[in-house]
């Protein structure tokens, strides 16, 4: 009888705490799709920015591109950036006279060069300074042979413009592009700004 009690006690306790568990991290909200999916992809911003300033947040300058042929740009870079030195990502920067330029003349080139879009219009782009940085073979490990393969694709899958920059951020999917996107912006503008 004791033995009875003691089972129905952890069979009884078992689904309250599963119940439990479930309204918490319900309650807690959705994470990083959450983060995403509030993400402000164009904001003005205090300041019309450099290079400069991103370096000095420690945006690693890999290259800089050739501005000749994108349409109202003052300068482009190929970076990468992290907050922990181990785990940088890349990102490319165009740089505009101002917000509204970046808007108008930057925005569906963002579009054009990054994600499916990309991957569709590949050959088709209005700068074609940098294409080539913009694809890249991934590694996929193929159970079936032990190894891995090449799976290539976008190397940017979302944007973001912030005040006179549109960021491009690498990412497996838009939804990791958005949250790294969001790191760099998060870390780079003030507090109080966007």
């Amino acid at each position: 009888m004791i033995g009875w009690n003691i089972r129905s006690i952890r069979y009884g306790i078992v689904p309250v705490v599963i119940m439990m568990l479930t309204i918490v991290l319900v309650a807690c909200g959705g994470g990083a799709a959450d983060d995403a999916a509030s993400f402000v992809q164009v904001r003005e911003a205090p300041a019309d920015y450099t290079i400069e300033d991103l370096k000095a947040i420690g945006f690693k300058a890999s290259k800089d591109y050739d501005v000749e042929g994108l349409p109202d740009g003052l300068d482009a870079w190929k970076g990468f950036w992290g907050l922990d030195p181990y785990d940088r990502h890349d990102y490319e920067i165009r740089f505009y006279a101002s917000h509204a330029l970046a808007v108008s003349s930057g925005q569906q080139l963002a579009i054009d060069a990054t994600g499916a879009e990309f991957e569709a219009k590949r050959d088709e782009q209005v700068w074609t300074e940098g294409v080539k940085d913009r694809w890249q073979a991934r590694g996929v490990t193929d159970v079936s042979s032990g190894g891995s393969r090449q799976a290539p694709g976008p190397t940017y899958q979302d944007w973001a413009i912030v005040g006179n920059m549109v960021i491009l951020c690498d990412g497996l999917d838009s939804e990791q592009a958005i949250l790294r996107c969001a790191s760099l912006i998060d870390n780079f503008l003030p507090d109080d700004a966007g």
